[in-house]
């Protein structure tokens, strides 16, 4: 679990709580004063960028020093994260590996900045931590001694708490009191573990009907991210980073990935990942519906500023997990996509467009009939390749030219996950 939200929003009395009730935790501020200590390699390197005015008389780092420098510098924050962040995920990786022969451990990393820094999606569910913004601005204040417009500086080097909120599968209101906030950590802890108590093995069969959506699906993504160069660098990664995947992107972001959408036309629908995010989200672990509706909101806010369009997306992949668990057989496919729509809707920011209905249509008529399908859908006047992709859930992919690559990069996706 990712535990985030607002600093001085009560991160940190949650994480305490959960800590508490038995769960795991880790605070990436206290693994990232680690990896700078004094004599570390991360903080020779941050000297070297930022001059020895970050440095203090006795050699460890300066935080406040550093901070006057980088919270008002989006381009200064950038490059000390590119010093830190590595590091702290290593140090995490290696962390969490200590539980790995441990199923029924529920860990919570907590970090102020994991939706900004692109890497929540490596996190079965995400928790944000919030209260009411003038009690965000009275706690920083008292709690670090700033005036408010240093305050307010470091309130507005962070993404506004209601965007956060966006991407959060659950979320914890720490507005009121202490006791308040304990019982809400409280409610949280026991249902993070009835969800670990429900987490099951994925059948191969699933991943072997989602490889048949991908090879007969759009070859082409929105600014030339192909559903195959995705799980490709997925693989690569070790995981879906959007910060990552922005510089993959035609033309690479030039911003931070949740403002990258804004930088150009996307050329192809977000939908069009919605089956490779449907393979790669099976392939790391158990079929989890809300866990993908996250991960194909993430993905399509990366290119994608409509939201009805990103809410297409998260609909497709929630069908195709459906379907791949039933063989590839697709039932009532209208159907399906009415019950995952609210959840569509949550991570996609607004109700579907309703331009899928002709993709429902045509893999009704012509199911596992990926040829027929794309027919039967263009004369509908409806996108031909994703009802090629929907049909062609555990479709036969024998000849094909790309079915190699990409069981290669389904394999190394299982593998880095078990």
């Amino acid at each position: 679990m990712g535990l985030t939200g607002g600093i001085a929003c009560g991160k940190s009395r949650v994480l305490r709580r959960l800590g508490d009730r038995g769960f795991q935790t880790l605070d990436l501020d206290a693994v990232a004063r680690e990896v700078t200590a004094s004599g570390t390699p991360a903080l020779a390197e941050i000297a070297a960028l930022f001059g020895t005015r970050v440095v203090g008389p006795d050699g460890s780092l300066d935080r406040a020093a550093l901070a006057g420098l980088v919270f008002a510098d989006p381009a200064a924050r950038a490059r000390l994260n590119a010093i830190v962040h590595p590091r702290v995920r290593a140090a995490e990786a290696r962390w969490a590996g200590t539980f790995a022969g441990r199923p029924d451990a529920v860990l919570v990393t907590d970090a102020a900045l994991l939706v900004e820094a692109g890497v929540h999606l490596r996190f079965d569910r995400l928790v944000v931590v919030q209260c009411d913004a003038g009690q965000q601005m009275s706690r920083l204040r008292a709690r670090d001694g700033l005036d408010e417009r240093a305050a307010r500086a470091r309130i507005e080097a962070q993404m506004p708490l209601a965007e956060k909120r966006a991407f959060a599968h659950l979320e914890v209101d720490a507005s009121g009191s202490v006791q308040d906030t304990d019982r809400a950590a409280d409610a949280l802890a026991a249902e993070l573990a009835a969800l670990a108590g429900t987490r099951r093995d994925l059948p191969a069969v699933a991943v072997g009907a989602l490889l048949g959506g991908v090879v007969h699906g759009p070859g082409n993504g929105p600014r030339g991210l192909a559903p195959a160069s995705l799980l490709a660098a997925a693989a690569e990664a070790g995981g879906l980073e959007l910060e990552g995947l922005g510089r993959r992107l035609t033309p690479p972001a030039a911003r931070p990935w949740y403002e990258t959408a804004e930088e150009a036309d996307p050329g192809a629908a977000a939908a069009n990942l919605a089956v490779a995010l449907a393979a790669w989200a099976l392939c790391r672990g158990a079929a989890d519906a809300p866990f993908l509706a996250g991960v194909a909101g993430s993905i399509a806010r990366l290119t994608h500023t409509n939201a009805a369009a990103r809410a297409d997306a998260c609909v497709l992949a929630l069908v195709a997990q459906e379907v791949a668990l039933a063989a590839g057989a697709p039932g009532d496919v209208e159907a399906r996509a009415q019950r995952v729509e609210r959840l569509a809707t949550r991570f996609g920011g607004a109700p579907p467009s309703g331009g899928l209905a002709p993709v429902w249509a045509a893999v009704s008529a012509r199911p596992r009939d990926p040829d027929g399908a794309r027919a039967e859908c263009a004369r509908r006047g409806g996108d031909p390749a994703l009802a090629g992709a929907l049909a062609g859930l555990g479709a036969p992919v024998e000849g094909s030219r790309r079915a190699g690559a990409l069981q290669a990069s389904l394999a190394a996706i299982r593998s880095g996950s078990s």
